[in-house]
């Protein structure tokens, strides 16, 4: 009996911990804690790490069930926004790999060898370096090829997670999947805090409040966004309303017919700009040249009949750029977005410092200024 009781008790003993280390992991890191240009582990060194887990079962982005070793130790990553989301969590050290459009920005991503890359990007995937490279999971966005990655992975034990670090709505669940996978909870959770706080004060300071009407322009002009749109969230959460928001036939593939605009008289545009030694649809840490942005306001304030606009009238015109926007889900974007939408009644928002904190305390770099201006700093 004594024998058996002590068997029974190291099992108990070795349960616990293996749970608490799936709860911790890497807690103790500083969410300043980059890794900048400190090389990945080796994946001989992480696997052998984490290769006494336990397994979780978590909800993706796309609702799908997917069991996981716990502490994920080796991943690979495709889409921007969502190394960032890991960076912002504490846990990019456990990121062997990326895709070229995230491994393109040299300054930002300088860990990452462009040579060593996993495709182009979520859509464009390399599924024989991903095998060579043997992670425990591929973490792509519910745009990328999910049904394709499945199939080709499976066989090999890899296993394929939805992230969209884009999706302003699933900001809480995709924070919080990240904290559990990787075993930083404690770091997720406040990464997740800080924007809370920031949209339970819009929300609060916008209630009962008439709204003022957006046009959100992509990097290509005349192209927008409506419901369900990887960009749309982020302008319900500023507050403001996107003037296609229910008329959505108006919209074909993206593209509005410019008309459109001028009857549906927004009071305020804001546009979406890149460097263009940038790869399409993507941004980089250093911001275009002022010029660009001068030029892309002059180029808005020239469209035919765009004058009877309130928005151009009133000069209420604002250029955010790719790369910046799109911090913790786009809701750095959203913050400015609110800000400039609603100035008066949001007194106590700074979105400066709202990305100063983004890139300095999330993301462990400088800041950067030259990313967000209004048109009449421009003038």
């Amino acid at each position: 009996m004594k024998q058996t009781s002590k068997i029974l008790i190291a099992a108990l003993l070795c349960l616990v911990l293996a749970l608490y280390g799936c709860s911790s992991g890497a807690d103790g890191q500083a969410l300043s804690q980059s890794g900048r240009d400190e090389p990945v582990g080796s994946q001989a060194e992480q696997a052998s790490s984490g290769a006494e887990g336990a397994a979780i079962t978590l909800t993706d982005n796309l609702g799908r069930q997917v069991e996981l070793p716990c502490p994920v130790v080796t991943a690979v990553v495709a889409n921007r926004y969502n190394s960032e989301l890991i960076r912002a969590c504490g846990a990019i050290d456990r990121v062997i790999a990326v895709d070229t459009s995230t491994a393109q920005d040299r300054d930002y991503w300088g860990m990452f060898d462009p040579g060593n890359v996993i495709g182009k990007g979520q859509s464009e995937l390399n599924y024989e370096k991903i095998v060579e490279l043997a992670p425990q999971v591929l973490i792509l966005p519910e745009n990328g090829s999910v049904d394709e990655a499945v199939e080709k992975l499976d066989p090999f034990g890899i296993k394929v997670f939805v992230i969209s670090g884009y999706d302003t709505a699933d900001f809480k669940n995709q924070t919080e999947n990240i904290g559990k996978m990787f075993g930083v909870e404690q770091q997720a959770q406040a990464f997740y805090d800080y924007f809370n706080d920031k949209l339970t004060y819009i929300r609060t300071q916008l209630k009962d409040q008439p709204r003022r009407s957006l046009y959100l322009e992509t990097t290509t002009d005349y192209s927008t966004v409506v419901p369900g749109g990887a960009f749309y969230g982020m302008g319900e959460a500023s507050g403001a309303y996107n003037i296609f928001s229910e008329d959505i036939d108006a919209v074909n593939a993206g593209e509005v017919d410019p008309e459109e605009v001028i009857t549906r008289q927004p009071d305020c545009i804001v546009k979406l700009i890149t460097p263009a030694r940038a790869l399409p649809g993507t941004g980089l840490y250093h911001p275009p040249e002022r010029q660009q942005f001068a030029d892309t306001v002059s180029a808005i304030k020239a469209r035919a009949s765009w004058d009877e606009i309130p928005a151009v009238q009133n000069s209420d015109i604002y250029l955010m750029t790719q790369f910046s926007h799109g911090g913790a889900s786009k809701l750095v974007g959203a913050c400015y977005i609110a800000k400039w939408v609603y100035p008066d009644l949001l007194p106590d928002l700074d979105p400066d410092e709202v990305f100063r904190a983004w890139m300095e305390d999330f993301q462990g770099f400088e800041n950067v200024e030259g990313h967000f201006y209004a048109a009449r700093e421009l003038a």
